[in-house]
């Protein structure tokens, strides 16, 4: 069920319309302009939009990055303890 766009060329003014299928949008004219009634009307490449999952923030994932070196160049003082008593 496309919906597709046009442009009417007497006033500029865009408009879409509903085909119940791709095949019904080749058997009819174009449909007349809704604001000025002209006939003249050219039909628009329209744009789309794709949905996927959700990109991460570009700020959050370097703020992430960050705490994580923080917390890997803090040693325990555990692990401080054993490398001084000479144990791995």
């Amino acid at each position: 069920m496309p919906i597709y766009e046009f442009e009417c060329r007497a006033c500029g003014h865009r408009f879409s319309e509903f085909y119940r299928t791709m095949h019904s949008s080749t058997e009819r004219r174009a449909p007349a302009c809704p604001f000025c009634q002209s006939e003249d009307v050219q039909r628009l490449v329209s744009s789309f939009a794709v949905h996927g999952p959700p990109r991460p923030d570009p700020a959050e994932v370097a703020a992430e990055k960050a705490a994580a070196e923080r917390l890997a160049s803090i040693t325990p003082k555990e692990q401080i303890e054993k490398w001084r008593a000479g144990k791995r």
